[in-house]
């Protein structure tokens, strides 16, 4: 015999009879050798011969192949590429010891479909039952059948059943051809077979710790999907059917073994992975969860079981040449914001003794899958102005302003700096907004006071008081009534003036002056004039506010009633007229007559008592200045003058004792004037 067709798995092997006389007849013969198992996650041994034809030349394209199981002879390798919609043969017969029919124990020997019984031998009669046991009756183990008939369901994924632990000789099928498809995942919602809409092409798959068999027809062809496999399974399975059209029926039936049930949680795991590579040590993985009556549950309910291996390596054995995906730096991004696209360069690379070179990228599929070459990229949302609600009116009447928030956002709502929304045009934030005329507001309006007439020694300053509303529009004074009138008039600079203590030519030995307290202001010179006392300033007109009592003549204020009484005495004049040249400041001298004051007005007249001046001694004439400037001459005709001392008037100047009063002004005071009577006359210049 020679070498066995197969490394692992059942192969055969040959042996030739030549004959050497005329009465023998040439003839092979085969026998079954089941090498070591090959490892769980092995490719198909049909699968594997289509894999030899991957990246070659077909007319004119280039294609990865995959084994088709629906053609009519089960032993010609026939393929199907990936993609399309046909299927191929390539080879007259497949390899010897290649299974004629997916999960059956027949195999092809020569191109012909034989029979290989359980105890390894072609033609042996020895059979397995539906329970896997070798020339058993099937008495193991009992038959589930049923068949899944719910005509209307909703598009997409609807479960059928659940496949338990155990289970053998699986077979599922579509009792019509139908556009709907079956798919396998285990119960933690992990797709096997047909998952997230993608839909496989016929092939066998590990699945649950054994092989199952997916066949459908080419791309358009009406042929029922049927799944088929040997067993028994590791792990649940979930069938589903995903709907597109009325269901006409799906027909399932496996076997499990008599008194089989577990109590209680056990492990369950499922098929080991395809091998990470094809050669040069590369690994599998499967999943091991806890489960009890066909549902999953946390790991640590089986705990105290044995754990099952998650993980193993595969294919040790070193590559003879090595194939691999060589990729490029990602491009630009299409956009800068709202989602766009990406390519890079992806390439098929052989490295071998002519060194690495490009190759058709079906052959390096046959080994891995092909990275990606195209990939979104910037999907979060474009910037743009999010405008908060306006504002309150700034103002509750008239004309105003409202305001607003706008910033720049991104995705979720982000805030991002001015620059990245520099592009877009920009909502206003501010705006004008009216609201209902405001009421006119007349009240007193004051000016800014002027200059003070005098620098000390109290002098007066005035303002304007005008009655108007906001904008400055004047009403009529009566309209301003509903408040007093502020005063246009008020004393000013009212700290003393201060003289000299002494002359240095002069003989006169005076005490230090003491500084004058500010004169009052004469009930002469008030809104309302004097009351029937001469004394007291009214609070209205006709006397208002007057005090009640016998009335007495009103006597204008005479020397005698100011602070400094007349100088009477020839000596006091003397006195005053060696004053005149010891001082250099101004004095007044005031000249009033009493007998003149019964035939003036009660009060002072309109036109003069609100003027700057005040009025004059008749209660009706404007005074043109502070010292009675403008004013008519009293009743005697002796003028109210002001002069200088610096001028020296003449003695004349003075009235007769009896009648004149001299006011001075600048600083004499009563105690000074007693020290008078130690003058000497002849000390007084002349």
């Amino acid at each position: 015999y020679g070498e066995c067709s197969r490394s692992c798995g059942s192969g055969v092997t040959m042996r030739t009879r030549r004959c050497i006389t005329r009465r023998c007849v040439p003839c092979r013969y085969y026998l079954h050798k089941r090498a070591l198992d090959c490892p769980e996650g092995s490719k198909d041994f049909r699968e594997e011969q289509c894999s030899q034809f991957d990246g070659m030349d077909f007319q004119g394209k280039r294609y990865k192949w995959l084994p088709y199981y629906g053609a009519e002879n089960p032993c010609e390798l026939n393929c199907m590429p990936r993609g399309e919609n046909f299927f191929y043969r390539h080879r007259r017969a497949v390899v010897d010891g290649t299974p004629c029919h997916p999960g059956r124990r027949d195999i092809c020997v020569d191109g012909v479909c034989k029979r290989l019984g359980c105890d390894s031998m072609l033609e042996s009669p020895q059979q397995e039952d539906p329970c896997l046991q070798c020339g058993g009756n099937g008495q193991s183990c009992h038959r589930v059948k049923n068949s899944f008939s719910v005509r209307d369901l909703p598009n997409g994924y609807n479960q059928m059943f659940i496949i338990p632990v155990g289970a053998t000789t699986i077979s599922i099928r579509e009792t019509v051809a139908t556009r709907n498809y079956l798919a396998i995942k285990n119960l933690r919602g992990e797709y096997y077979l047909n998952g997230h809409w993608v839909i496989e092409f016929s092939r066998a798959t590990p699945i649950a710790g054994t092989m199952l068999y997916y066949q459908r027809g080419a791309e358009g062809g009406n042929v029922p999907e049927t799944i088929i496999g040997r067993g028994p399974t590791t792990e649940p399975l979930v069938v589903e059917l995903i709907s597109q059209e009325p269901n006409q029926g799906v027909e399932y039936e496996f076997y499990l073994p008599n008194g089989h049930s577990r109590e209680g949680y056990y492990w369950s795991f499922g098929s080991w992975s395809a091998c990470s590579r094809e050669c040069g040590s590369g690994y599998q993985s499967r999943l091991v969860f806890c489960t009890i009556d066909n549902e999953a549950y946390p790991d640590y309910l089986c705990a105290s079981l044995p754990r099952p291996q998650t993980n193993r390596t595969c294919n040790p054995h070193s590559c003879p040449q090595t194939r691999s995906w060589r990729t490029g730096e990602w491009n630009a991004c299409s956009v800068t914001c709202g989602g766009g696209s990406q390519v890079r360069r992806v390439e098929c690379v052989s490295h071998d003794a002519a060194g690495p070179h490009v190759v058709e990228d079906a052959i390096c599929a046959a080994y891995a899958e092909a990275p990606p070459s195209l990939q979104t990229c910037n999907m979060h949302k474009c910037a743009e102005y999010r405008a908060a609600g306006w504002s309150e009116c700034s103002v509750t009447c008239g004309s105003g302003d409202q305001t607003r928030e706008v910033t720049c956002v991104g995705s979720g709502g982000v805030k991002l700096e001015e620059t990245f929304c520099s592009s877009l045009l920009r909502p206003i934030g501010i705006r004008p907004c009216k609201m209902a005329a405001c009421p006119r507001q007349i009240s007193w309006h004051v000016g800014e006071w002027g200059l003070c007439s005098r620098s000390c020694g109290s002098g007066s300053r005035d303002r304007q008081v005008i009655c108007s509303d906001r904008e400055r529009n004047l009403y009529p004074v009566e309209q301003c009534h509903a408040h007093p009138k502020p005063s246009t008039v008020e004393l000013c600079n009212t700290q003393p003036c201060y003289r000299p203590q002494r002359e240095q030519n002069a003989t006169l030995h005076l005490d230090k002056f003491t500084p004058l307290s500010a004169p009052a202001l004469h009930c002469s010179q008030s809104y309302y004039g004097c009351c029937p006392d001469g004394r007291t300033s009214a609070g209205g007109p006709q006397g208002l506010g007057c005090p009640r009592g016998p009335a007495s003549a009103p006597v204008q204020p005479s020397c005698i009633h100011t602070r400094y009484p007349a100088l009477t005495s020839h000596f006091t004049k003397q006195v005053f007229k060696s004053l005149i040249n010891v001082w250099s400041r101004d004095l007044t001298c005031c000249v009033l007559f009493p007998q003149a004051a019964s035939s003036l007005p009660a009060e002072n007249a309109v036109q003069c008592r609100t003027t700057r001046y005040g009025c004059c001694y008749d209660r009706t004439t404007p005074a043109g200045g502070p010292n009675g400037e403008g004013c008519p001459d009293p009743p005697n005709h002796s003028k109210r003058t002001r002069k200088s001392a610096r001028h020296r008037p003449p003695l004349s100047w003075l009235s007769g004792e009896e009648t004149a009063s001299l006011c001075l002004l600048t600083g004499l005071q009563k105690h000074t004037l007693s020290g008078f009577m130690d003058f000497k006359v002849s000390s007084l210049p002349v």
